[in-house]
């Protein structure tokens, strides 16, 4: 570099991020030498950057419409920040191409005629040592102060500019501020070069943010720091606490060299995920103490929940294998602790139980505890499906196969599970020549799918499930006998919900997911909670499940009631002499004990005019239907098709 340059780096150490002196001078100097030996640019000649044509800025605009949405809030600060100082702003893709200027209408002209417009290509290749294309070329955030630019015309401009980059550390583009006539004090430009590097970090954590939008996303900074500013740092994790990334500055800084995917939150940071998660809900906002554990440093986190698909809300847990399971009950837990050991022992799994009795979450849960909880978890219902698509569905397809196969054919579950979980459920309905088919597989670790000549290797992790007796099935040879033998290694039998300590549990945990879904906060009584538990629920967990999803939904005051459950709720076929939830809800417990009175008659006279039809009675008392119920509980009155069982008693109040 040329002399009078080396006196324009003169000074130290710079406030406010800037690079030392030392460092800067090394890079610009190398700069220098790449601008005349490798690109050949005569500094004295005079011309503008190269400029797109209209069609080919539209396409560059078009290619990079992401990253220009994402980071106009950071070009539109900085902006801000620093036009009334008379500077300029350009955003530029990773090449140098300017997609994004920010200028001052008394100044514009100037700027457009030193080449400051969109769609100038300012590369190193084009403009020699300039600060978007010298920070492309290093990947680092670097000042270019007037005489440091290549290319004489420049020298008057002062440039700071910062590489903006990607989420798999891609150059996504660069931010840059610049000024014409700028003072010769290359420190004069500290405050602005720390402003650009503060945005440019601010574009690439929401880069991050979109990019893993669907898991928890903790942001971390040092205690006191201005989160506003963009100084935050990144990190992604899964439900179940796996690190599935950090932005670029925090992996180096925290996870040099690491493989991010085989740690979890609680192997770095002093609290786990469900612990933060759990403290994000506590105090909503607010700052989370956080230690490293590898170095005590300290730091302040705030967790961002995911955005879930349509429909499926962003949970308050991020609970997984069994610890996601509501189970207190010691049979149950006792066969948690057996499944644990057999596991990842390639070894069928087989479980027993009543329809609905939670066989699916169970085996969701075993997934999860293994191996392979990373892969895919794939369920298939044997009774669901009618036997002339169960074979397709199990062992996939070729093309041509049969009339209406799909032209490039279709993996089966076997082959969509390979790596990870298959889940047979009701195993019991799957038809005998399929379950030939199934042992095969099972023997041999290999499908053949229909129409195919080759088998395919799988990698199998079998959960059977059913509410059938096998043994009983196979001594009637309605089941194959060797298949029974082979799914019979490790057998867990679920108890229904009646039978299970812990039903209060398993309530409230599933109150908790359907209020999640619908987006509600609803409280249950304890009497009420108590009322539920008594039921002896012949549905088990999906008919508890069905019932609180219908009471949340009707109930529109914040107390879940008796009055808000379906009227259908059958009595268990186990135990006749049981009444009907609905009923023994709604009944009064004698018939002493009803009020009498003028409400109690102005509800009949409005029932009996509307013939019983509850929704037409509420709309013309003018109250909800929920409303109405309560009222006729409270007044003792019963609609006539339920009379006739009321001497069955009130078993639940």
């Amino acid at each position: 570099m040329q002399g009078r340059h080396t006196d324009a780096l003169a000074g130290g150490l710079l406030p406010g991020g800037m690079l030392s002196l030392a460092a800067t001078e090394a890079r610009l100097r190398e700069s220098w030498r790449r601008s005349e030996e490798t690109y050949r640019i005569d500094p004295s000649t005079r011309s503008s950057p190269r400029v797109l044509s209209a069609a080919e800025f539209r396409d560059l605009r078009d290619r990079a419409a992401i990253f220009l949405r994402i980071a106009q809030l950071g070009v539109a600060r900085l902006h801000e920040q620093v036009r009334d100082s008379g500077y300029c702003v350009l955003l530029t893709t990773g090449d140098g191409t300017s997609v994004d200027f920010r200028g001052t209408p008394s100044l514009d002209a100037e700027f457009r005629r030193r080449g400051f417009i969109a769609g100038a290509c300012w590369s190193e290749s084009d403009e020699g040592t300039c600060g978007v294309g010298t920070a492309i070329v290093d990947r680092a955030a670097i000042l270019v102060h007037r005489e440091e630019h290549f290319r004489n015309h420049n020298h008057g401009i002062t440039c700071s500019a910062a590489p903006v980059f990607g989420p798999r550390d891609e150059l996504v583009g660069v931010l840059n501020a610049s000024a014409f006539a700028a003072p010769e004090n290359r420190n004069s430009q500290s405050v602005v070069f720390r402003l650009v590097q503060q945005n440019a970090l601010a574009i690439e954590n929401a880069l991050f943010v979109e990019s893993y939008k669907t898991a928890w996303i903790l942001s971390i900074s040092g205690p006191g720091d201005c989160w506003s500013l963009g100084e935050a740092h990144c990190l992604a994790f899964d439900d179940g606490g796996r690190i599935l990334a950090a932005s670029r500055r925090l992996r180096a800084g925290l996870f040099p060299g690491a493989e991010l995917p085989s740690r979890r939150v609680e192997d770095v940071f002093d609290l786990s995920a469900d612990e933060l998660v759990k403290r994000a809900h506590e105090r909503p906002g607010a700052p989370i103490p956080l230690r490293c554990l590898a170095n005590g440093v300290r730091f302040e986190a705030q967790l961002r929940a995911p955005v879930r698909e349509a429909g499926v809300p962003a949970t308050l847990s991020v609970k997984r294998g069994f610890d996601a399971l509501a189970a207190e009950d010691p049979r149950v837990l006792e066969s948690i602790e057996r499944v644990k050991r057999v596991v990842d022992r390639k070894l069928t799994i087989l479980l027993l139980g009543e329809t609905g009795s939670g066989k699916e979450a169970f085996a969701r849960a075993i997934h999860g505890h293994s191996l392979r909880r990373d892969k895919p978890f794939v369920a298939l219902n044997c009774a669901a499906i009618p036997e002339s698509l169960i074979e397709s569905e199990l062992f996939g397809y070729k093309e041509g196969a049969f009339t209406g196969a799909k032209a490039k054919g279709s993996k089966g579950k076997v082959q969509q599970s390979s790596g990870g979980t298959l889940f047979l459920d009701e195993i019991g309905d799957m038809p005998l020549a399929l379950q030939t088919r199934l042992l095969r597989v099972l023997a041999e670790g290999e499908v053949v799918a229909l129409g195919a000549s080759e088998p395919e290797a799988v990698d199998l992790n079998v959960v059977c499930a059913t509410h059938r007796d096998l043994a009983a099935m196979v001594r009637a040879g309605q089941f194959r006998e060797d298949l029974y033998y082979r799914l019979n290694a490790a057998v867990f039998r679920l108890p229904a919900l009646r039978e299970r300590s812990d039903r209060r549990v398993v309530i409230r945990q599933v109150l908790a997911q359907e209020l999640a879904t619908a987006g509600r906060q609803l409280s249950l009584p304890d009497p009420v909670l108590e009322q539920l538990a008594a039921y002896p629920w012949p549905g088990n967990i999906r008919e508890l499940r069905n019932a609180l999803r219908f009471a949340v939904a009707v109930c529109d005051d914040g107390v879940l009631a008796t009055a808000h459950f379906p009227d259908g709720l059958q009595a268990p076929v186990l135990s006749p002499a049981a009444p009907p939830l609905a009923v023994a809800m709604s009944a009064p417990a004698t018939g002493a004990s009803r009020p009498a009175g003028g409400e109690r008659d102005a509800l009949l006279d409005e029932l009996r005019r509307c013939h019983w039809n509850i929704s037409a009675a509420a709309a013309a008392i003018g109250v909800s239907r929920s409303t109405l119920y309560r009222r006729m509980q409270r007044q003792g009155i019963v609609a006539p098709n339920t009379a006739d069982v009321l001497e069955a008693g009130n078993r639940i109040h």
